[in-house]
């Protein structure tokens, strides 16, 4: 069996905003690495807000940056990875801890755009995406390993649509969005040329798990319970607005994957929504004829149509009655290496269960992530 993990991530570094990727006119506001007040420790300064934000109402938690002037800062010396893994200016190094944990091909998210909004202006923040996927575009162009998925600005959809078609021709295979659109869901109508485009070019749909709404976010001061609601609930979020709102009709090839949440929540959702959908197509619609559900099908149809996966936590003390529930073909592997709370090894953990069958094993460590990535060679 070939590992592959269907969600590692990149730290971003200053290369990935330099001149030969940064659009020009926004190339003297850069993205800047700064020191911390606190030693040891460096953010990201842009538009003059610094990032991440671990203290404080809206407060966010990032692995970027990781270095400041060449040196691994605080947060970073406490993990097994090199520096030139994580930013990945030293490929063989990255390379090298895959193989330490046995993991043969790996789908590289970004860190940084995991936190929204970036900057207040929609053009900004293209150039950001751009640079972002031109840097990996370059750095990963004909690895056999290493593979990437993009980012767009939903903020500025005919440059979500643009870079959409950039990452395609730049070899990304697959296209990242949060869970919500900043504090409009992921059903909203400004987004559909952004899907339609992702079903165009045949790319895959990742939502991932970020501080994707300022609305929740900015309920929190502090970064325990920020990482729990503000951070996980967005990709939940996510999923029923694109089932009822009809996205899945709309665009029924679309391969989407919600990531990172781990999968304990697939059952309460299904159910949630398979409940208030029956209850609001047989009662509240003949009430009211506009409450009726947008959505065609049940939303057990949708699962059933395979296009939709999930991603679990190696431990997930449900994963078999998710299994059981979604079939064992749309659950997929995912080390979330570098990050600092992953589990070491995970792939390994995984294959140590007596509770899953090997074949079932071989799925979601192989078999489905190539499936949903359209990865050559598997």
């Amino acid at each position: 069996m070939r590992v592959i993990d269907a969600d590692g991530h990149v730290e971003e570094n200053p290369i990935t905003f330099s001149d030969k990727y940064f659009a020009p006119e926004f190339r003297p506001h850069r993205p800047q690495v700064v020191p911390g007040t606190e030693e040891g420790l460096a953010y990201w300064m842009i538009d003059e807000q610094l990032f991440p934000r671990r203290v404080g109402r809206g407060c966010n938690n990032l692995g970027t940056p990781a270095s400041y002037q060449g040196k691994p800062v605080r947060h970073a010396q406490r993990k097994p990875d090199s520096l030139g893994s994580m930013e990945l200016t030293n490929l063989k190094e990255r390379l090298q801890i895959m193989d330490e944990e046995n993991i043969w091909l790996q789908v590289l998210y970004p860190t940084l755009f995991l936190a929204y909004p970036l900057s207040s202006n929609p053009a900004y923040t293209s150039a950001m995406c751009d640079a972002y996927n031109r840097w990996l575009g370059d750095v990963l162009a004909d690895q056999e390993r290493l593979k990437w998925v993009g980012v767009a600005n939903l903020d500025d959809i005919p440059g979500a649509v643009k870079q959409v078609k950039d990452v395609k021709t730049l070899g990304g295979v697959g296209m990242m969005i949060l869970g919500t659109a900043g504090d409009r869901l992921l059903d909203d109508q400004s987004l559909l040329p952004f899907y339609q485009a992702v079903a165009t070019e045949n790319l895959p749909l990742a939502v991932h798990v970020g501080w994707a709404c300022p609305s929740l976010n900015n309920l929190y001061t502090h970064i325990y319970p920020s990482g729990v609601i503000p951070f996980l609930m967005p990709v939940l979020m996510g999923m029923v607005s694109m089932m009822s709102g009809g996205i899945f009709d709309r665009f029924p090839n679309l391969r989407v994957v919600y990531l990172e949440a781990g999968c304990l929540w697939v059952h309460f959702i299904l159910e949630r929504l398979h409940h208030r959908f029956q209850h609001s197509g047989k009662n509240l619609a003949n009430i009211v004829s506009r409450t009726a559900p947008i959505q065609k099908l049940a939303p057990m149809d949708y699962i059933k149509k395979g296009n939709i996966y999930f991603s679990s936590e190696v431990e997930d003390v449900l994963l078999p009655q998710v299994l059981q529930l979604v079939g064992d073909g749309q659950l997929m592997f995912a080390s979330d290496m570098p990050h600092g709370d992953r589990e070491r090894f995970a792939a390994k953990m995984l294959q140590d269960r007596k509770d899953i069958s090997d074949a079932t094993k071989t799925k979601i460590l192989e078999t489905n992530p190539a499936k949903f990535y359209r990865l050559p060679g598997f």
